[in-house]
């Protein structure tokens, strides 16, 4: 049987009825009617930074201006985001930036960000009071974008599973100067996976700008609102002008970020600077632990080596404040820690995704016997997850996916491969150190 078209059954149903003014109107369609609405432009690269004890300050790319925020028992706040600077000029944007503040310390958050099609409403955490202690945070280096860093997707995927309530990205974001401009989008969109509920607090490394034809600063400055941000001297004229280093008390952490060595005065600056910094912390009864990071390694004994400036200024602050007990650093795509030095544990995590760097030697370490600073070393992607206690930090690292062929450990996603306890006051370690791997060489 031949099949009716619907607008001629819809007519003959209409005239049948009784209506010959719906069936005459049915015949006809006006060929100007507007076309049906463009899809909204998703809001993405979305991620915030704790920036002060009340607030956190969320950045994304598209999808409309607004913030809103709420939580149980509290009434929605709608804040208007501005444009960022300096602006990313990876990608045409539109950028934004907003500020969710008069959090209640500790307190969980729902929120929406720009204007998507199908709102899902996210969650965040409140900074917890100053002084507490209970929560855990993710530090890792050199990730890259996983079109070209296959194994950050994993890494980012064992992040969000242990639900941090920041991660510290250690430099060396996106490779884009290795890559396209696009690296840059690809990675933050990447992060989403955990940077919608946990802080992406961010480290800068030499990929973000030693190769200003390629990359530079203002794609990451432009995607961040940091706390107590300063400018360091020699800093690049693309991207300058601030956000070097900065530094932020989280619970009962202080915790301090290094600048990249732009000139020679660049870390006498920062140190001079930041020295006050651990003075005030010592002094300061809420503040449990010092930590400082950044990207460059001071005891190393990857492929980048030790770096003998930077660890004569640290050595000297383990020395003289006691509260002072743990550097994170990348730039090394190893996984190094080491024994106390001047009660100081420096740990290098550069395992995010960028290939893991190893010498032509049976080991894949340029010497396979460990220098004695060395209290356990590992070549394989991952990330370090550290628990900050009340009289103690745990630290913790985590077995991330395999790469065949350029490790020299075997594990399980997700095993804890290396963990070690650093008491207040950077005591001799309370537990045994334990690692859990199958060495492949040694």
């Amino acid at each position: 049987m031949r099949k009716l078209a619907p607008a001629f059954l819809a007519t003959l149903i209409a005239t049948a009825t009784g209506c010959p003014q719906r069936a005459k109107d049915l015949m006809y369609f006006d060929a100007s009617m507007p076309a049906p609405p463009q899809p909204v432009d998703e809001p993405h690269e979305v991620h915030f930074t704790y920036t002060a004890p009340d607030a956190v300050t969320f950045d994304w790319r598209g999808g409309g201006s607004t913030l809103r925020y709420w939580a149980k028992d509290l009434p929605p706040r709608t804040v208007i985001g501005h444009s960022p600077r300096p602006l990313p000029p990876s990608a045409p944007g539109p950028w934004w930036e907003a500020v969710a503040d008069q959090l209640v310390p500790g307190l969980e958050y729902l929120y929406e960000v720009g204007h998507p099609a199908r709102p899902v409403p996210r969650s965040f955490r409140a900074p917890p009071p100053p002084g507490a202690s209970g929560f855990t945070f993710a530090a890792v280096g050199d990730l890259g974008d996983a079109a070209n860093q296959p194994s950050a997707a994993g890494v980012h995927r064992d992040i969000r599973r242990s639900d941090p309530a920041f991660v510290l990205a250690l430099g060396d974001l996106s490779y884009a100067d290795l890559e396209t401009p696009a690296a840059v989008d690809r990675h933050f969109d990447d992060v989403m996976i955990w940077s919608q509920r946990a802080a992406y607090m961010p480290v800068w490394g030499n990929h973000e700008w030693e190769d200003p034809r390629q990359d530079d600063l203002r794609n990451y400055k432009g995607r961040f609102a940091l706390p107590h941000a300063a400018a360091s001297p020699g800093a690049p004229a693309l991207g300058c002008c601030g956000e070097d280093w900065y530094w932020f008390d989280f619970g009962s952490v202080r915790f301090i970020v290094y600048p990249e060595p732009y000139t020679h005065d660049t870390w006498t600056d920062w140190a001079a600077r930041a020295e006050p910094l651990l003075a005030d912390a010592e002094t300061d009864a809420k503040i449990k632990f010092i930590i400082t990071a950044g990207h460059r390694p001071v005891y190393s004994s990857g492929h980048h080596g030790s770096d003998l400036a930077l660890r004569a200024i640290l050595d000297g602050w383990g020395k003289r404040f006691k509260k002072y007990v743990l550097n994170l650093n990348g730039h090394s795509h190893v996984y190094e820690r080491t024994k106390p030095q001047a009660h100081v544990v420096y740990v290098t995590a550069g395992i995010g995704g960028g290939a893991l760097e190893h010498a032509a030697t049976t080991c894949l370490w340029s010497d396979c016997k460990p220098p004695p600073f060395t209290a356990f070393r590992a070549i394989h992607h991952g990330f370090l997850k550290i628990s900050v206690r009340p009289a103690e930090i745990a630290l913790e690292a985590i077995c991330g996916p395999a790469a065949p062929g350029e490790e020299d450990i075997r594990c399980a996603e997700g095993q804890i491969i290396d963990q070690t306890i650093i008491p207040a006051g950077g005591a001799p370690p309370a537990v045994p150190e334990r690692h859990q791997v199958d060495a492949l060489f040694h």
